[in-house]
């Protein structure tokens, strides 16, 4: 594959990696961004900066986009894990609400 096709899937990997973070499929999630990341080590090679800087301007909006997209997908994942955080603690205060309360129900 060229470079312009490895860049290309990686776009569609980086899209299907912000689709499944938005619905919390996360071992998805994490799947694709393995693909994602395979794509974009075959394009860049070893030296990406080398590569960046001789890049054809189309190739190169490409990139970007990608960069773009992988700085939301850090903002979203964290977004997504604080969020998943409140709601555990919701729940473990509820179960030890639920708890003192069964405690008070049979100490009378």
């Amino acid at each position: 594959m060229d470079t312009e096709a490895l860049l290309a899937r990686a776009l569609e990997e980086t899209h299907a990696v912000e689709r499944l973070i938005e619905r919390g499929e996360w071992q998805q999630a994490v799947d694709h961004n393995a693909a994602r990341q395979r794509l974009l080590a075959e394009a860049f090679g070893h030296d990406p900066a080398a590569i960046a800087r001789g890049m054809a301007p189309h190739l190169r909006a490409i990139a970007d986009e990608i960069l773009a997209l992988n700085n939301r997908l850090i903002g979203l994942a964290e977004h997504r894990r604080r969020s998943v955080e409140r709601e555990s603690d919701v729940l473990q205060l509820g179960q030890r609400a639920a708890a003192a309360y069964h405690r008070a129900g049979t100490d009378r």
